[in-house]
């Protein structure tokens, strides 16, 4: 055996199972949700996954499915090296776009398949084929469905919300307007990301009437 090759591929296999695994998404932070037990980066990655399987199996949407689930598996990456950066953390896109860039580099750095890794994750950032379009709304879906799952079971309000979200103005104007719960606020603020796609905007509406039920 390549000793080389295998400490590049365990390397990289650690890097992100254990790196990833101890991040908690931040997001949920922010929003005060209660619990010892928050969603970390690796399973919101695996819900993005199991969502895109479950959108394509049932609204035959025409993608290569194993395509999409390698891109949602490898497109944080970036967050081993710089965290969850949510949308109200005052990054720009284009500068969140540099460090992500910049991140994957590092982490891809000893791989001999690295152009394939950062060429499927450049290929998700810019959203233009089938694909990439895809997987960036089942990554932005998941999250409206951990907001869904924590708001109806009582694990998160608008009490102790970061200053940084309750100052939004967008926010601000959205549970002015309408919102009583935080699922209700995320659903309204996503809503305008799925226009293009009637499944995924249809499957945003029908959640609002979904009841969560428990699988055993």
């Amino acid at each position: 055996m390549d000793k080389e090759r295998a400490k590049n591929a365990l390397d990289f296999y650690y890097t992100n199972t254990t790196a990833l695994k101890e991040k908690k998404r931040q997001g949920w932070i922010y929003w005060n949700v209660s619990g010892e037990r928050l969603e970390s980066d690796p399973e919101h990655i695996w819900g993005a996954e199991i969502l895109a399987q479950a959108m394509w199996s049932e609204f035959d949407i025409d993608v290569d499915i194993c395509k999409v689930v390698t891109m949602l598996s490898l497109h944080e990456e970036e967050e081993i090296i710089i965290g969850d950066i949510t949308p109200f953390d005052n990054i720009s896109s284009n500068q969140k776009l540099e460090l992500g860039n910049n991140a994957v580099e590092k982490v891809c750095k000893d791989m001999r398949k690295k152009k394939f890794f950062i060429d499927l994750i450049t290929e998700f950032n810019e959203r233009k084929t089938p694909e990439a379009k895809f997987a960036y709304w089942c990554d932005k879906m998941e999250c409206d469905l951990q907001a869904k799952l924590y708001s109806d079971t009582g694990r998160c309000s608008f009490n102790g919300v970061a200053d940084k979200i309750m100052n939004d103005k967008r926010v601000q104007q959205i549970i002015k307007e309408c919102a009583t719960t935080v699922a209700e606020v995320f659903h309204l603020y996503d809503e305008p990301k799925f226009e293009d796609s009637p499944e995924f905007s249809g499957l945003l509406e029908f959640l609002k009437e979904y009841a969560i039920t428990k699988i055993s």
